[in-house]
């Protein structure tokens, strides 16, 4: 695994005891944490959307302090050649979508029409600056990639894309402006989870080390959790207490602490 210096195109080498430093225990913290949430959640408010001042507070501080750390990570990497860049994109993303959250509570809170707005176009902007990070860094690692491994990271989203668009197509009748705002975010969100797959069948291979598979976890479970959400949206069954939100909780959550560790072992 390699570590950047400031202003240096020199690598370091980081010990094999830092590589293996992610702690289990922590994961399992954030599994009880997000279950126990999700429990209090059916527990507290049977109707759904009594909830949702909760949910949005918590929706907004989640990627906030994801990309708080982000930026210390960035402030760590930069002057480096690659690895600046690639966290600054990532920590910028998160950005996008902590300001996303914010400004749909805000909408959500004076009642306004949540279905489309400026919310909508933060969370768009998530999905190329992550893309981007996966770029910059799979790229540098030049990882031979089998011609198998190319049809499984193409196949996945065409797969998921023509599924939803065939549900979609068949509860609405047409392609309305509903059904073109939904298929956005599938797009997105299935590029950006098959991304991820690629990344983390390169980065397991210990180029990287331990802390990069854990953000590679954190993104899928939020792309995963996109895609469902695009499904559950799509025929009226998401609700604010819907069992999917543990993929958001959890996955701000897991990229927080990946990125603890990526600042911790530079």
């Amino acid at each position: 695994m390699l570590r950047w210096r400031r202003n240096s195109d020199k690598p370091d080498i980081v010990s094999e005891k830092l590589q293996s430093s992610i702690d289990p225990r922590m994961l399992l913290l954030i599994l009880g944490i997000v279950a126990t949430f999700q429990i209090y959640l059916y527990a507290a408010f049977p109707n759904p959307d009594d909830a949702s001042q909760l949910v949005d507070v918590v929706s907004v501080i989640n990627p906030l302090v994801a990309s708080i750390m982000g930026f210390i990570v960035v402030k760590k990497y930069w002057g480096s050649k690659v690895f600046g860049k690639a966290y600054f994109v990532l920590a910028l993303g998160l950005t996008m979508n902590f300001l996303g959250e914010t400004v749909y509570g805000i909408y959500d809170t004076l009642g306004y029409n949540t279905n489309f707005g400026p919310m909508d176009i933060l969370f768009y902007a998530f999905y190329p600056l992550v893309l981007a990070h996966l770029v910059l860094n799979i790229r540098f690692f030049k990882p031979k990639i089998s011609h198998l491994t190319k049809a499984w990271v193409v196949a996945i989203p065409v797969v998921i894309i023509a599924i939803y668009s065939f549900l979609s197509f068949q509860k609405h009748g047409e392609a309305n402006f509903e059904f073109y705002t939904g298929l956005i975010y599938v797009i997105l969100s299935s590029i950006i989870l098959s991304g991820t797959l690629l990344g983390a069948r390169v980065f397991k291979q210990g180029v990287l080390g331990k802390a990069w598979l854990v953000l590679l976890i954190g993104i899928i479970l939020q792309t995963t959790g996109d895609v469902w959400y695009g499904y559950l949206d799509t025929f009226d069954q998401y609700t604010l207490t819907h069992p999917m939100n543990l993929l958001y909780y959890a996955s701000y959550m897991v990229i927080t602490y990946a990125l603890y560790k990526h600042q911790k072992i530079i």
